[in-house]
Formats: C-alpha cells, sequence, structure tokens
C-alpha cells in the first residue's frame, strides 16, 4: 500500500505501512510465531480522535463512537434491511432438517420416514434447536428465520472485533461489515432456513476468542468449545480450528492449546459415539451422496467458483491486496485469516459446490475475504489520507493542493464505486430470489404438495426434490437423489448422478406408490432428464403407474405426478428393464 514518509528534502517517497502500523520484527518470537505486529500501532493510530473534518484530513482517527456507528451500527441496520427484503423466501432443502425437527419433537426420532434411521442432514445442533422450537409450539421456518438473522448479526460483530485486531481502526471505520451487510450470500442464507448464519458466527467467535487467548496466554481456551459447536453444526469445523492451531508455532504444544483440543474434540467424539449407535454409521448418509466421481467434483467446484469470482470480482482483488499486505508485513493474524480463506476456497473446490442459488458454500469464505478487503483497503487509504494532507498543508503550490484533492477524490470515487458496484450486484439478486427462484418453488414444489394434500391417497412418494414436498406432505418418501435413501446414496457416480447399475432395481424394489417427475413444457410423455426417463420407460413403470396430475409452474413447464394403478398387476419384481421404443 502507498504511504508517504518524508525524507531529509521533505519530499515524499512510497513505502510500506503494514496493518498494525509498525513493522514486524526479522524473525518470530520465541515461540516460533510468524511477526508480531501488536508492539507497534503506529503513531496515527495512537493520536487523540478528530475533532473536526480538517483534523480528519490531516490523518486523525475518528472516534470509537463513530466507528460504532460508522463500522457496526449503519451496518447492522442495512443488513437487517436486505434480510427482511429476502425473508419470504426459503431454500427447498431447508425443509429436510423442518421435517426431522418435527419428527424429533414428536418423539419418533431424528429420522426422515418413521422407523427408517438415515441420516440424511449434516447440521446435527440446527436440527435440534429447530425441533426444541417445534417441541414449544413454534413454526420451525419461523425459528430458523429468527435464529438466523440473530446469528448473521452476531458475526457482523465478531467481524467488527477481527477486522480492528488485523488494523487499529483510525481515519477509515470498518469496511468488512460493509461488505458482509451487502453480500447476498450472507444476507440472504441467514433467513433461508439452514444453518449457515449459525456456523458463521461460531467459526468468526471461535476465531476471534481464540486469538484473545492466545494474546492472554492463561485462561481456559472457551474457543475450542464454541468450535466444537461448529463441528456439530457443519461437519468441515475441523479445518478452521486446526489452522489457527498451526499458526501458534511452539505454542501448538503447550497445555492452553492441547486443551482446546480436548474441549473441542469432546461433544464431537460424543456425536459420532452417538450417531454410531443410532444410525450404525460413523458418517452421514449425505456424505456418500453428495460424493462418488471426484473428477465430476473437481470440475463442479472449478465451475462454482469461477462464477464467484465474476459475482464478487473487486472485492477479491482487494482481498489479493490485503493478503499482500499481511505477507509484506508478516502479521500473524492476518495470514491466518488469509489461510482459512484459502482452505475454505479448497474445500469448495474439493466438492464441487452445490445446487443452491449465489453460492451457499462461499458463505464460511466470504468474511475472511472481507477482513483481507478491508484490510487492503484500509491500508490503501489511511496512509494516503494522512500523507497528501500533510503534502498539501506543507507545500503552499497550488498544484500540490490540487495533486492531493485530486488523488482524495480519486481514492473516494473507487469506494464509491465499490459501494455503487455491490449495490447493483445485491439488488439483482434479490429481485432474482423474489421473482424467479421463489416463484419457481412456489408453484412447482408449492403447486406439488398442495395436489397430494387435494387429491391424494397416503402413500410413499418418489422424489428428487424432496424438501417441502415431504415437509408438506408428511408422505413416506423415496428419495431418487439419495440423500435419505441407503441404498442409492452409495452407488456408484457423483451428486444426481447414481443412476448405474442398481438404481432403477432399487427404486422398483421399493414400489413407490408415486412418483414426482419433471416433465417437459407441454407434457409428461417425454421426461428432460435422463434419469427420470429411465424409470418412465421401464416396464416396471408402463402399464402400472399413469399420470394423476400435472402441476404448472412459473417457467412453463410441468412437474408430473404417477400414480400406481389400483387395478394394476403386481409389479415384475426383479424383471430386466425393458425399454420402450
Amino acid at each position: 500500500m502507498a504511504s508517504l514518509e518524508l525524507d531529509e528534502e521533505g519530499r515524499g517517497r512510497v513505502g510500506v505501512a503494514p496493518p498494525g502500523g509498525g513493522v514486524a520484527p526479522p524473525g518470530g518470537d520465541a515461540d516460533g510465531d510468524v511477526g508480531d505486529v501488536d508492539e507497534a500501532r503506529g503513531d496515527a493510530h495512537d493520536a487523540p480522535p478528530a475533532r473536526s473534518l480538517r483534523d480528519w484530513l490531516r490523518g486523525a482517527p475518528l472516534s470509537g463512537r463513530l466507528h460504532l456507528a460508522l463500522g457496526l451500527v449503519l451496518p447492522a441496520l442495512l443488513l437487517v434491511a436486505n434480510m427482511v427484503r429476502v425473508r419470504s423466501f426459503t431454500i427447498d432443502d431447508a425443509y429436510i432438517s423442518y421435517r426431522y425437527a418435527r419428527n424429533f419433537a414428536r418423539g419418533l426420532g431424528l429420522v426422515y420416514n418413521a422407523g427408517e434411521r438415515i441420516e440424511g442432514y449434516t447440521n446435527f445442533l440446527w436440527t435440534v434447536l429447530l425441533a426444541v422450537g417445534i417441541k414449544l409450539g413454534l413454526d420451525p421456518d419461523t425459528v430458523a428465520k429468527v435464529l438466523g438473522g440473530l446469528a448473521a448479526c452476531g458475526s457482523l460483530g465478531a467481524l467488527y472485533l477481527l477486522s480492528a485486531r488485523l488494523r487499529p481502526h483510525g481515519a477509515i471505520p470498518c469496511i468488512a461489515t460493509w461488505l458482509f451487510a451487502t453480500s447476498i450470500v450472507q444476507s440472504g442464507y441467514a433467513v433461508f432456513g439452514l444453518e449457515t448464519p449459525l456456523f458463521v458466527l461460531l467459526v468468526l467467535a471461535g476465531t476471534e476468542m481464540m486469538f484473545r487467548e492466545r494474546d492472554r496466554g492463561t485462561g481456559f481456551p472457551y474457543s475450542g468449545l464454541v468450535f466444537g459447536l461448529a463441528g456439530l453444526t457443519r461437519p468441515e469445523a475441523p479445518m478452521f480450528l486446526g489452522i489457527p492451531m498451526l499458526f501458534l508455532g511452539l505454542r501448538f504444544f503447550g497445555r492452553q492449546n492441547l486443551l482446546r483440543g480436548v474441549v473441542f474434540a469432546a461433544p464431537i467424539a460424543c456425536h459420532m459415539l452417538w450417531r454410531h449407535s443410532y444410525y450404525g454409521t460413523w458418517l452421514p448418509n449425505t456424505l456418500s451422496a453428495k460424493t462418488g466421481s471426484l473428477a465430476e467434483q473437481l470440475a463442479g467446484g472449478q465451475r462454482y467458483l469461477s462464477e464467484y469470482a465474476a459475482h464478487t470480482s473487486p472485492v477479491l482483488l482487494l482481498a489479493l491486496f490485503g493478503l499482500c499486505v499481511a505477507i509484506v508485513s508478516r502479521h500473524r493474524d492476518a495470514l491466518c485469516v488469509g489461510a482459512l480463506a484459502l482452505a475454505v476456497g479448497g474445500y469448495v473446490l474439493l466438492v464441487g459446490g452445490d445446487w443452491m442459488p449465489f453460492y451457499r458454500f462461499m458463505s464460511p469464505f466470504e468474511p475472511f475475504c472481507f477482513l483481507l478487503a478491508g484490510l487492503g483497503a484500509r491500508s490503501l487509504l489511511e496512509p494516503m489520507l494522512t500523507a497528501l494532507s500533510a503534502r498539501a498543508v506543507d507545500s503552499r503550490a497550488r498544484g500540490a493542493i490540487a495533486l492531493a484533492a485530486g488523488a482524495g477524490a480519486l481514492a473516494l470515487g473507487s469506494v464509491v464505486a465499490l459501494g455503487v458496484f455491490r449495490a447493483q450486484r445485491l439488488d439483482r439478486a434479490q429481485f432474482r430470489i423474489l421473482d424467479d427462484d421463489k416463484r419457481f418453488w412456489d408453484s412447482a414444489a408449492g403447486g406439488t404438495a398442495e395436489w397430494f394434500q387435494q387429491h391424494g391417497k397416503p402413500g410413499e412418494v418418489a422424489v428428487g426434490d424432496i424438501g417441502y414436498i415431504g415437509y408438506a406432505t408428511d408422505y413416506p418418501v423415496l428419495d431418487l437423489l439419495g440423500l435419505v435413501d441407503p441404498v442409492i446414496s452409495k452407488l456408484p457416480g457423483g451428486y444426481t448422478r447414481k443412476t448405474g447399475p442398481g438404481y432403477v432395481q432399487r427404486v422398483f424394489d421399493k414400489a413407490p406408490r408415486y412418483f414426482v417427475f419433471v416433465g417437459g413444457a407441454d407434457t409428461c410423455d417425454k421426461l428432460p432428464f435422463p434419469a427420470q426417463e429411465k424409470l418412465r420407460k421401464d416396464r416396471r413403470f408402463r402399464g402400472i403407474y399413469e399420470v394423476a396430475g400435472k402441476v404448472r409452474h412459473s417457467k412453463n413447464g410441468y412437474w408430473c405426478i404417477f400414480e400406481r394403478r389400483d387395478d394394476a398387476p403386481p409389479a415384475p419384481s426383479g424383471a430386466a428393464p425393458d425399454a420402450a421404443p
């Protein structure tokens, strides 16, 4: 970043201002830590707060109250407004957890279908919290949105504290919180019904607490418990603790960190033991359902990351600059934040992302990315503001004053341009969520569930999108994608592509009463998805199932409901498929 240091002749030269305002020592400390800049906060940050606009233009830091107002309170209000705007939409997969929670509250256990112990969820803590709400007489969708909104606001507070740790708040207010508040990933998924906001909060809070515990050197490591709760919320939590542990250097083997590891591992181990005793497996069924083809996962992850990069490219460039600042200044905490961001990116590449709109899997990446972007922006703007103001004051030449004013206007314009870019992207995303995604799922899944409630007789439903249909009907469900089916989940192939040997046989062994297929634009006689068409053409389907309902959705197509005829002969069990021409 550019800072101007006055040389002996009073002329400025470009230098590097580290995040803490000082320069890290050439070597690590005695504990093997990466260079620590905490001892040198910089004169600018020790100066008294600005009392006037002129003081601020000369580089004086804002007061603590102004920092809270501009860097936390206003972003929180904006975040709440953005959450409220899209609160009416619930992602279809959220209803899977709602159904598990409802069955748990009813005393049926943590099951999707009564009597079938299959772990088709990866958010144990979130599901249990929803079950508590249901037991208290609350609607799970309301509970999920309220908890998610509160968690997102809590994440904003943790982000504010972490931002001040990377570079003390000076003349420029916290930028990371504004980026968080204007992200559709954060403001949207806070109220879409999933565990995402709770996980982000626990990870950020655990990281901030761990940094504080390391600085103190003594005391109980409560961060281990917070990371443990994160591990009960999402399975990828261990890497968010493991990476900061590696940055402890020789303190990794210290008593406090070993205790932290024990505190973290205890609830995870208890949950795994319970899982094995209850479900009979050490890992959730969703793991095998969503994996199975590394090549497909890597290709999908590459597309996912590329699309996300195009979606938020200016922020990524600022974050890259912030990472450079961290490397040059050897700021331990900033380097740790960068490592966490890169680790999340690698994880998303490995698992292949997911199908949901607007990059849900990037939700744990974004806060760390925003911290680096804020670090880069403030490391650039604060020294520039101080140096240009000093040069304009020291020089009476109009050209110098014009240069300072022009540079300041350019910097301000860049920030405004970034804000406009973010606002436009957010507005488009919100419009798409409400006008496209919500209308589609309300008409397709909502319309199909309404048909069952009005015309259907209770019976097992074979369907791919099991969320709202399964929750609203409460019928037994055969999951054609395998999330809650122990056989399909373990077939060869990646997620949504486990349609090879054994797939058709499993479906017709179950002999469901209904099939729900995605139809064409004007017919149910030919299906656009090969796996569903494969089932429809099988002779165990033809003559036994017939179209019972067609649900028109907002994208000018049909969801087709096939029902087994009451007078149909028994299905030829085990017979080889006989495709129609």
